[in-house]
């Protein structure tokens, strides 16, 4: 069937019931009225302006024939979905993902045939099958997987800024973080330039802030922290943390600044990169404990039930990302679990996302940059690069920040070097997915 102002209605609608889960869900509390005007328009009315409206629009269309009265969360709609993209689903089993080429995709027909998604028990044995040459394509490589791959002469990599900044995130309830002095002493206190090279091979760079580099919204001017452990002793000692019972670790009051970082578990970059923030804060007399936690029980952290955790955080698309995370409205039921609050940081926030002038809405964020550094909700550390190989049969391709296959249509293997000699239009393409 085709795609209709129907079904683009029906999946506002749905994202207007599911805020929370979405991203840009917030978006739609300030939703009045969605009104099919005709077959190709919707109009959607909103209660205040928002100049981020385009691109929290930017999301895939659910088919109204086939979900309508379902419930979106429990459908097996999820399980067998349909879209209008380059490729359909062929067939899903536990080990397996099959798409196949949509020859009445509006564009064109893709190149390949077909998309096989090879789902292996663990990253060990998805990189064993790429060194065997069974598989075609490896994402979210490691940066030491990446120095490895670089010494095998069949596979192109890509390195690609990707929109997610790494942060030690306080929570601001503690008072122990309360003063400005000692946040921004934690800052000085770590060598980001080291942990960039050491943890991350070098494929990232040292953040500032929460704007993406690559956005229009990002300010040059805005330089991270320098390493300047002598700085960072003065600013503790000028907020009354010192050694003062010859210990070598800094205490106020008779107790020690210590503290607990709470990291998922089964994440080695983060893991790494806490052990030399570790080493980094114990050379100027701080002890940093870190404790591991499921990546599905995040509910401690919205309870405000730790010291300080280690996310990354999304910065894609739009600045008013910002909003969700770091606007005090966010404390109580939002993502803003830092409980960060700053009236100056709430203000360009809010005048951001009504801001409608280009020129004017830069200058809103260039000065939150600057205030959110300033004032910093934790220690900003980095953002990595986005690391893929692809087998070098494939041309035509192109990596971006917004995903892997953004111009997968335009993917294709020359006759001469196909290995699959029955496909009328090329090879298909194996990727890999660790469970």
């Amino acid at each position: 069937m085709e795609l209709t102002a129907e079904d683009v209605a029906f999946t506002f609608g749905k994202m207007q019931e599911l805020q929370n889960g979405i991203p840009f869900g917030f978006i739609f509390q300030d939703v009045d009225t969605i009104t099919v005007e005709d077959k190709y328009t919707v109009r959607v009315k909103f209660k205040n302006p928002m100049a981020s409206l385009i691109q929290a629009l930017v999301v895939g269309i659910l088919p109204k024939h086939l979900l309508g009265g379902e419930d979106i969360k429990k459908t097996s709609f999820n399980q067998h979905p349909i879209g209008t993209g380059p490729y359909k689903l062929k067939s899903w089993s536990e080990k397996e993902i099959i798409l196949e080429a949509n020859n009445d995709y509006f564009l064109g027909r893709p190149h390949l045939d077909q998309i096989q998604v090879r789902v292996y028990p663990n990253r060990e044995a998805a990189w064993a099958k790429l060194m065997a040459g069974e598989v075609d394509f490896f994402d979210l490589l490691t940066p030491d997987n990446y120095e490895i791959l670089k010494q095998v002469p069949t596979f192109h990599l890509y390195s690609v800024p990707m929109p997610y900044y790494y942060l030690v995130a306080f929570n601001l309830k503690q008072k122990l973080f309360s003063d400005l002095r000692v946040r921004q002493a934690l800052n000085y206190a770590i060598n980001k330039e080291e942990i960039v090279a050491k943890v991350l091979r070098g494929q990232g760079q040292v953040a500032a802030e929460t704007i993406y580099p690559g956005s229009w919204a990002y300010s040059p001017g805005v330089k991270p922290y320098s390493y300047d452990p002598k700085r960072a002793l003065t600013l503790f000692k000028e907020a009354g943390w010192a050694d003062h019972d010859g210990d070598h670790f800094l205490d106020k009051n008779g107790k020690p600044f210590e503290f607990t970082v709470n990291v998922n578990e089964g994440d080695d970059l983060k893991q790494k990169a806490l052990f030399f923030i570790q080493q980094q804060l114990l050379d100027i007399g701080i002890r940093m404990k870190v404790m591991l936690f499921d990546a599905t029980d995040t509910g401690f952290l919205f309870k405000k039930k730790f010291d300080a955790h280690f996310p990354e955080i999304v910065a894609r698309g739009d600045p008013d990302f910002s909003y969700k995370y770091w606007h005090s409205s966010q404390i109580k039921d939002g993502f803003n679990v830092s409980s960060y609050r700053n009236g100056k940081v709430d203000r360009l926030l809010e005048e951001g996302r009504t801001e409608f002038d280009m020129e004017k809405r830069k200058a809103l964020y260039f000065s939150f940059q600057e205030e959110i550094l300033k004032d910093p909700p934790g220690i900003f550390l980095f953002w990595t690069n986005y690391l893929v190989g692809v087998h070098e049969r494939f041309k035509g391709v192109q990596i971006s920040p917004v995903g892997p296959f953004a111009n997968i249509r335009e993917w294709y293997v020359p006759k001469a070097e196909q290995k699959y000699t029955d496909t009328k239009f090329g090879d298909p393409i194996t990727l890999e997915k660790d469970e």
